[in-house]
């Protein structure tokens, strides 16, 4: 619970953050109104994630309590897999359906607003595959009763996402605000993955070590 509020505190904070970016380099309303459509459109894959986080988490946990190290190592590697079909799916789609996927929030979106949507679902929507990632890792480790390692996670997101809005903006500008969210995707990646592994390398050994 306390990681999942803290992952959306981080979320709240680097969309406040953004906005204030956007108009700070002074790109005006149409660069917010893009930005804002395209981030309604990129909680798309959020579902999708969310969904298979659910899946894996009632697994994981079920099969941890056995002692089942073998069928969690085949589940989350069953679960990327399917995680990450369905992630290049939505990239596709989004991507190729992202003006008429804008206009489902805004009525008449100009061609400035449709350049700077475009600029954050062309640059976002590739790293969905890390986001699945983040997703099928994080909810493993804290299914493993390992809280520590996603709080931490969810911090280096809040910071990664502050560093890339607030310290890259007046170098690169409103790009700085679309690689937000996969700086902080790929650098909680960068703490998880190695933490499963060795969780799992540690776990297993003991078992051996019983047998």
């Amino acid at each position: 619970m306390l990681e999942k509020r803290a992952k959306t505190s981080a979320f709240h904070i680097t969309s406040v953050f953004a906005a204030y970016e956007i108009r700070t380099c002074q790109k005006g309303t149409a660069a917010v109104a893009g930005y804002t459509a395209a981030s309604k459109a990129d909680q798309l894959s959020v579902l999708v994630n969310n969904a298979m986080m659910t899946a894996i988490s009632n697994y994981v946990a079920q099969n941890f309590g056995a002692g089942r190290w073998d069928r969690i190592r085949q589940g989350v590697r069953a679960c990327l897999i399917q995680t990450e079909a369905f992630n290049l799916i939505m990239c596709i789609g989004i991507l190729l359906l992202r003006h008429p996927i804008v206009r489902m929030f805004l009525s008449d979106p100009t061609k400035e607003i449709y350049h700077y949507s475009d600029m954050y679902l062309t640059i976002v929507a590739p790293f969905y595959f890390v986001l699945g990632l983040l997703a099928v890792y994080r909810t493993s480790i804290q299914s493993m009763q390992n809280g520590k390692a996603p709080f931490a996670a969810c911090m280096i997101e809040l910071v990664m996402r502050i560093a890339a809005t607030v310290g890259l903006s007046g170098i690169i500008g409103y790009t700085s605000v679309c690689i937000a969210s996969p700086m902080a995707w790929i650098g909680a990646c960068a703490l998880l993955i190695p933490v499963y592994y060795k969780m799992m390398k540690g776990n297993c050994a003991a078992l051996l070590r019983m047998e």
